[in-house]
């Protein structure tokens, strides 16, 4: 993360900011090869990688074996002159059943501020408490299944899910690894902790190579839509090798706009995340018109 992870927010340009800054690109049951020897992040040293390519490789492999995160994600995009700002709190469980919590208290659009949503994503089940949706169904949560929301949006979401863990620390660093000119830019203290400052850029179609069929079909179809193809980042280090904060910034000329950054809190502590009680949740496919408020 993705995870991240998640990218089904209320409104398109959140939820592609999302889906950018979540989804990653593991490459364990991803269709990953021996072209991958020596690279940055495939556990196998090369003389030719630089210490902060090195470094990068490092966190990519440190981050592997997660159990659990938690994070504050805020993010920035600007899409046709519209311009969206979120700020949350994300709560992902890897293993041993994958399960995610994302709290976003208010959206602001082109000035204008309202209120935020609450998403729980367990099972093949996605819950969100939406003000606009709650008013009409009578409760708090409208539930849809990962293949409604898959239809409505048109991505793969189980598949995202199961196959790429995509909030997943590792994800983001192992994207970063594509970078060919990632460099130390200092020391900054991140959270209270001491860090090590890292600057890059990548382009799509290398972190793409990373992924298996699947994960990279579904990949293209989110990033075609944004016109991306290069990303600017931004990658703070512990000195435990994981990343404690991620930035990814659009180039200046992108079809959107894109700021948005992962801070990451807590790694491998416990964390419950349950369904809301069956009393508090409407189907959303009984809700007339709710497949055009999936988010995404």
């Amino acid at each position: 993360m993705t995870a991240r992870a998640s990218r089904y927010v209320a409104g398109a340009a959140a939820g592609l900011a999302l889906t950018v800054s979540l989804t990653g690109c593991r490459t364990d049951g991803g269709g990953s090869d021996a072209s991958d020897s020596g690279k940055p992040g495939s556990g196998k040293s090369s003389v030719h990688l630089t210490a902060a390519q090195e470094a990068l490789g490092k966190a990519a492999d440190k981050t592997a074996d997660l159990k659990s995160f938690r994070a504050t994600l805020s993010t920035s995009s600007v899409v046709s002159g519209r311009q969206t700002d979120l700020k949350g709190d994300l709560a992902f469980r890897l293993k041993p059943d994958p399960a995610m919590k994302l709290d976003v208290p208010a959206i602001n659009t082109s000035g204008k501020t309202t209120d935020g949503f609450q998403e729980v994503f367990t099972g093949d089940t996605i819950y969100l408490k939406i003000p606009a949706l709650a008013k009409r169904a009578g409760k708090p949560w409208v539930s849809f299944t990962t293949a409604e929301v898959s239809k409505a949006t048109g991505v793969d979401v189980k598949g995202l899910q199961s196959q790429g863990r995509q909030a997943d620390p590792a994800l983001n660093a192992k994207m970063l690894t594509a970078s060919k000119d990632v460099r130390k830019v200092g020391t900054e203290t991140v959270g209270g902790v001491s860090t090590t400052h890292y600057q890059g850029t990548f382009a799509l179609s290398d972190a793409l190579s990373k992924l298996g069929t699947e994960q990279r079909e579904e990949a293209q179809k989110i990033f075609n839509q944004a016109g991306l193809d290069k990303l600017n980042f931004s990658l703070w280090i512990d000195g435990r090798q994981l990343p404690r904060k991620i930035t990814l910034t659009t180039p200046p000329g992108a079809k959107l706009k894109l700021d948005t950054a992962m801070n990451y809190v807590d790694f491998n502590k416990p964390v419950s995340i349950k369904a809301p009680a069956k009393s508090q949740v409407v189907d959303g496919l009984k809700l007339k018109g709710a497949g055009s408020n999936v988010p995404g």
